[in-house]
């Protein structure tokens, strides 16, 4: 396990090889993702998921300090920064709206009374 939910979020990583999953989600995340990055945005600092080594691989990590410099140094990074975090918000939104979707009956399937 890199990190686990709940945990204080001090780092976020990005995925050089291997294979790597988000265990609540079950998202196997591809080379060249940036994971880890949620919890160092939300109030508590804590970790939002717990990330799987699956298959060994190299991973890189920014602690949060580093990031914090970036986003402050460079605009063109905080704007990417910015994006980043507001497209995975998406991304969850939207599976949770698949769930959701799977588990509610459409009202015309609903059977009628007898």
């Amino acid at each position: 396990m890199l990190f686990y939910k709940d945990e204080k979020a001090e780092s976020m990583f990005y995925i050089v090889s291997g294979r790597y999953g988000l265990v609540e989600s079950g998202i196997e995340l591809p080379v060249g993702a940036i994971v880890g990055e949620f919890g160092m945005l939300s109030p508590s600092n804590l970790r939002t998921q717990t990330l799987e080594c699956i298959e060994a691989g190299v991973v890189l990590s920014v602690s949060y300090t580093q990031v914090e410099e970036l986003y402050v140094q460079n605009p063109a990074f905080g704007f990417y920064f910015l994006r980043l975090a507001s497209a995975r918000l998406f991304q969850n939104i939207e599976k949770l709206e698949e769930r959701l979707a799977q588990h509610t009956v459409p009202a015309a399937a609903a059977p009628g009374p007898a």
